[in-house]
């Protein structure tokens, strides 16, 4: 990361009904597309120590649950497993996937093996976000695989 500062978001959301939040943190591009993601109108700034943003409080638990990943102790070793099982071997997210959807693993293995692929390969992309959005988007990978067969 470079030493620039970054401008995220659109500031079009209403003023009074807004939560701020500031944190240290080298991963505020991972957290900006996690809210982008996820829908969250926000806007704020980033560098490589430091993200502050302001975002619709409607949004509160779901930009809670991301700031709180993204704030954990398990973020490391997450993002360390993301980038170790991306490409072919993201199978390993299979059971995590699995869950997600409320199937089995068998259900999903059951399936063509590219449908399982971009299924997992979907979740190390969005694995930031809040649990209602990774499930939509997961469900949604899921509808269109299924919808061309």
């Amino acid at each position: 990361m470079s030493d620039y500062v970054f401008e995220i978001g659109e500031d079009n959301f209403p003023k009074f009904n807004r939560e701020y939040v500031s944190m240290n943190t080298s991963e505020g591009l991972r957290i900006t597309i996690a809210l982008v993601v996820s829908g969250i109108p926000f806007s704020g700034h980033f560098d490589k120590n430091r993200i502050s943003f302001a975002y619709d409080a409607d949004y509160k638990s779901a930009a809670q649950e991301i700031i709180a990943k993204a704030s954990s102790e398990e973020f490391d070793e997450m993002l360390r497993e993301v980038k170790e099982h991306s490409g072919e071997d993201c199978l390993y997210f299979l059971p995590t996937v699995a869950n997600i959807l409320r199937m089995t693993v068998g259900t999903l293995r059951n399936r063509p093996e590219d449908i399982q692929l971009t299924l997992c390969k979907h979740y190390t992309d969005v694995w930031l976000c809040d649990e209602d959005t990774i499930k939509r988007e997961l469900e949604d990978v899921l509808m269109l695989r299924m919808k061309t067969f």
